[in-house]
Order: structure tokens, then sequence, then C-alpha cells
């Protein structure tokens, strides 16, 4: 009985399905090489998309193309990189993805020193600048992406999702016609001494209208906030999750080669407490992509959104999103933000 209602459920409701990815390389002391945590797992995703003709949203870390711009004449490893992204980027843009405004500002405080970045995070969130730093930060990150792409630059999702206080964005924002933000997740909140955010009063909609606080509904708001999708875990998913990555290493090990920037008391959490989590399809994240369609299914909602990052899938995600797509691509519109927002 439950199957046929479920089933029933899925005809009724034809909802939209967007995979999002922040395309970036890791921004710890070992941030990684480009080509493992952006060019080879992004091109296993071009063969999904290619193979089951469906298309994705990259949220692009712009400050990187913008430093690989500004050294590359030095180095010629930087030349390869830039033009292997820039290229790829392009790529997706020309055959139908969704190439959106991504914005990790600590490169304004990075360089190459010859051998590998020497990454700054003290200013890691876009509200550690001031309102006039932020106005320029925004235009020259966006104008990377209309040179490359040639298309409207209208989403944004923030680096480590600090979107707040997003009053200090909002003149930027308005100036260069960012309308729609991916950010918030129910119930999110994070805190730290480079970056943090708190979404635990955000509204438990799918889609809403903002215009000051991007947590408080505004029906007459300038801006739309797509909120990435949400599920609880329990400890007993992270325990299995850091087990079989010890296990086998092979399926379940990311594919970037780099480490991700310290997170002090994160890992804690998760393994000690029920945690509200985006729907994600990095690493064993993937293996909940199903439960988390149900319940969105079960709640008669119009949008999934998910997210994930290149340098983070692994074998084991990889398969599992295939399998996802596979069982979902005629059921359900795996569709870009262009596509249902720029009509």
């Amino acid at each position: 009985m439950k199957k046929e209602l479920l089933c029933t459920l899925l005809m009724e409701n034809k909802m939209n399905i967007y995979f999002t990815f922040d395309y970036e390389i890791y921004f710890g002391e070992n941030h990684g090489s480009v080509d493992k945590c952006i060019i080879y797992p992004a091109s296993e995703l071009i063969r999904i998309s290619e193979e089951h003709n469906v298309k994705f949203v990259f949220f692009v870390d712009c400050g990187f193309v913008l430093k690989l711009d500004e050294y590359r004449k030095k180095y010629l490893e930087l030349e390869k990189d830039y033009v292997a992204i820039t290229n790829q980027i392009k790529y997706l843009s020309d055959t139908g993805h969704d190439i959106q405004l991504h914005i990790h500002p600590h490169w304004e405080d990075s360089f190459y020193d010859g051998k590998k970045w020497i990454i700054n995070t003290k200013r890691y969130k876009l509200t550690d600048f001031s309102e006039a730093e932020i106005e320029n930060i925004v235009t020259r990150y966006k104008s990377v992406l209309t040179g490359i792409t040639n298309k409207k630059i209208f989403a944004y999702r923030a680096g480590g999702w600090c979107i707040q206080p997003f009053h200090k964005l909002k003149n930027a924002f308005l100036k260069n016609e960012i309308s729609l933000d991916s950010s918030v997740f129910r119930n999110g909140k994070f805190e730290s001494n480079e970056y943090d955010y708190d979404f635990t009063n955000a509204p438990d909609k799918e889609i809403y209208k903002f215009n000051n606080d991007v947590i408080v509904e505004n029906k007459d708001g300038y801006f739309t906030e797509l909120p990435i999708s949400s599920i609880k875990n329990s400890p007993l998913f992270f325990w299995k999750l850091f087990l079989l990555g010890r296990k086998n290493p092979y399926l379940h090990k990311p594919l970037g080669d780099g480490k991700a920037m310290p997170a002090p008391g994160y890992r804690k959490k998760l393994l000690t407490r029920v945690t509200n989590n985006p729907v994600s399809v990095d690493g064993y994240n993937a293996s909940l992509l199903g439960k988390a369609l149900n319940k969105i299914v079960k709640k008669r909602l119009n949008h999934m959104v998910v997210i994930g990052h290149p340098k983070a899938l692994s074998r084991f995600s990889i398969q599992k999103m295939e399998e996802f797509v596979i069982e979902n691509k005629n059921k359900f519109n795996i569709t870009t933000f262009s596509k249902e927002f720029l009509k």
C-alpha cells in the first residue's frame, strides 16, 4: 500500500530536482590539484549528464579563476590549470548546464608562492569586507563568469554558507542583478573563528522571497531564496561514513586530493548528536538521496535542491547519483535554475 501511495504521489507531483555543485579546490593547507579536485570529477558529472540527458548547476569559485589569471603568465602550471578550468566551464555552459556565482573572498588575501597556493582564510566570509569592497568583489567575480559564458548570471551560493548578515551584501547584489540565492538549509548552524552561519529561524519553506535578511520572509522582497534541501542524520550514519572510508578507501575516499580547512568541533558534533544537514551527493551522503526524495514527495513539494562538490565526490557517490538519476529522470524534472527562473 505504501508503495502504491508513493507511486501516485510521484505521478501527481512533477517537481524540479536541482543537482548543484560548488566548483572549487580545497582551502586547507593541502589544497589539492585542479585536475583531481575539479576537472576529473566534473568530467564524471558530464558523463552522467550526457548519457542520461540531464543538466546540472555549477557554482564556480570565481576568485580562484581570477587568481589563476593573475599568476598564469609567470607559472606554466597555472596557465595549464587556467585553460583547463575555463575550457570546462565554457563546455558546461555551451552544453546547457547552469553556471552561477560562488564567492570565497579569501582569495583576495591569498597568493601563489611558486609551488603551492598560500591560502589566508582570516577574511573567509564576504561580510568580513566593507560594503564598498563587497560591491567590488561581487562585480569583478561575476564578470569572470559572464566573460566565459556570455550568459546571464543571476544566482548565488555563499562560500561556506556564509550569507549573513545579508544586509551588507544587498546593495552589491542589487547592482549586479543577483536575485536568487541558494545558501540556506533548514536548521543549519555552525560557528568557528573563521566562519559561521545560523539558519535555525529560517522559514520552513521550499522557496520564499526576502529583502534584508535571508532567513526572514518578505513576500514583496526582491530576492528569492531556494534553500538546499535538508535531512536529519543520526550519529550512527556518520560513524558508518567514517568507518567505510577507512575500510574501503578506493570506493569511499573523495576523488579530490586535498584536505578541508579545519572546522573545530564539527566532527564531534556529527558523531555525538542528531544533526540537520544539507541533502548532498558528496561521498556516503549520496546513499540518502532516495530517502530525502521520498520525504519531499510525501510533503508534495515542488523543489528538491541537492548540494555537491566535485572534489568531495567518491566512486561510491558517483555510482549512487547515477542510479538515482536513472530511476528518477522520467518521473521528475532534473533541471537548472536558468531553465526554471529565467522564463
